[in-house]
């Protein structure tokens, strides 16, 4: 079963992050809505980033040292575990990004840019139209403007 088809514990979710255990006061529990940018990271995460940076920080595919290739087995299984999680067929479908603007800027250009790799019946076309929301942070508007100007399509607008 993957993540999507499991039941959602919000409660145990919560659990594992610090920043949601705190109170705004003592009645209303704090619930972070920011954009991806700044997402916090649950207790898990933060420990992994601690022990790596302590011990084992090596350049990911870039040495021929033993940390480095400790480094690149460790970014490698955490993809394998991710694509398991995630019910992805491949942990090739995974791809690692800085941040959530670089996510979503690849994604916009992969749709639109013309490179038979992408599937036909991804590729965005004149006519075709592009749905964002009115609250859109600018990082998730403009690779979906420009892949409009690019394309053809249209960019419509949801409240």
């Amino acid at each position: 079963m993957s993540a999507a088809t499991r039941p959602f514990d919000v409660d145990a979710i919560r659990a594992d992050f610090p920043i949601l255990q705190r109170m705004l006061d003592p009645e209303t529990p704090m619930i972070y809505l920011d954009g991806g940018a700044t997402s916090q990271r649950p207790q898990q995460v933060i420990d992994a980033e601690v022990a790596y940076l302590t011990h084992d920080h090596a350049a990911v595919k870039r040495g021929a040292h033993r940390m480095a290739g400790a480094a690149t087995d460790a970014y490698e299984d955490s993809r394998e575990r991710l694509a398991a999680f995630l019910g992805a067929p491949s942990a090739q479908e995974i791809v690692f990004t800085k941040n959530a603007t670089e996510a979503l800027n690849l994604v916009a250009r992969s749709l639109g840019d013309g490179d038979t790799s992408t599937p036909e019946r991804l590729r965005v076309r004149e006519g075709d139209e592009i749905l964002v929301t009115e609250m859109e942070h600018h990082a998730n508007l403009v690779p979906w403007e420009e892949l409009a100007r690019r394309t053809g399509a249209v960019l419509r607008w949801i409240p």
